[in-house]
């Protein structure tokens, strides 16, 4: 049985407040991550309010463009078709280590897609939604990655290209929650 990170809803929003959707970057809120995780059954997670299961969400990014992919397969069937601007996935007991989330996030984004050059990444933020079954046990870890050559999306679940910063609003209605957020936001290198 898979196994993810989770915290307590009621520790997230001691930590947060009210604030919903995209959420600029907090040390306080990364240390609570970092310090009040454990791990639990996906399928308890999956369905069970009082907790918030932890997602890395990659958005890669070169030369003024971001990936965008559309899940067509996807574990979690409540987004299947949707388009994403974030790689990324659960965090899982295998993941552990000096900074556990950014483990989970390099290994996601190694599962997805394949790439050769460097990477300069850097969290950003988070989110945090309650609009939907799905965003109400979820809190996303916002890395923005900066990438020098090529990515090729490989996960046959997946179909993934570049898109021009600039489009973004253009595609939002086709998004899942979190991506629209992000679109709105317009995330720009640097």
């Amino acid at each position: 049985m898979e196994q993810v990170l989770v915290v307590n809803s009621e520790d997230l929003h001691q930590s947060i407040g009210n604030k919903t959707g995209f959420i600029e970057f907090d040390k306080k809120i990364l240390d609570l991550v970092k310090t009040k995780s454990y791990f639990v059954d996906r399928a308890d997670a999956e369905n069970d309010e009082t907790k918030k299961q932890i997602i890395p969400y990659c958005m890669v990014i070169s030369n003024n463009k971001i990936l965008a992919v559309k899940r067509k397969n996807p574990g979690e069937v409540r987004l299947k078709d949707m388009l994403s601007i974030g790689i990324g996935g659960h965090i899982n007991p295998e993941d552990q280590g000096t900074d556990t989330v950014f483990n989970a996030a390099m290994r996601e984004l190694k599962e997805e897609t394949n790439f050769n050059g460097n990477i300069i990444s850097q969290i950003i933020g988070f989110l945090s939604l309650d609009d939907t079954p799905v965003d109400r046990v979820h809190f996303g870890v916002v890395y923005k990655m900066d990438v020098d050559s090529e990515v090729k999306v490989i996960d046959d679940g997946l179909e993934g290209s570049f898109v021009p910063l600039t489009e973004l609003s253009n595609l939002s209605a086709k998004m899942e929650g979190w991506s629209k957020v992000l679109a709105e936001r317009n995330p720009r290198p640097n």
